[in-house]
């Protein structure tokens, strides 16, 4: 996807999500957090990967939201919202969207972005 495709806060697009200490990437879900007024001017996103590793899914830690609808995103495995891991993304770097998260589980990343940010 080129850098003119529209992309909302709210959608699951597929990146290349950099390791810990940089040492390579690998292609992962992650959810457009910013706000569209904010990126739409700018060449990135900021996103927050999401992963299919059980120990998250099953035990959240702090900034870990499991999602309810992962299916209905095309997800293999039950998957989590990391909100300890924002990142800003350049747009030529989407690979693809997947599609918009539920709202319920938007609702609850909204509230996990509230307590992180202490807004």
């Amino acid at each position: 996807m080129g850098s003119t495709t529209i992309y909302e806060r709210g959608h699951v697009v597929v990146v290349n999500v950099p390791f810990t200490g940089q040492g390579g990437a690998k292609r992962r879900p992650a959810l457009v957090l910013s706000a569209d007024a904010f990126h739409c001017a700018l060449p990135d996103l900021i996103v927050c990967p999401i992963s299919s590793q059980p120990r998250f899914y099953n035990r959240p830690g702090g900034g870990d939201h499991p999602l309810r609808h992962w299916k209905s995103l095309g997800l293999r495995y039950p998957s989590t919202a990391r909100l300890s891991n924002l990142m800003a993304v350049e747009k030529r770097l989407i690979q693809r969207a997947l599609a918009p998260l539920h709202a319920d589980d938007l609702a609850l990343i909204e509230q996990g972005l509230r307590e992180v940010f202490g807004l």
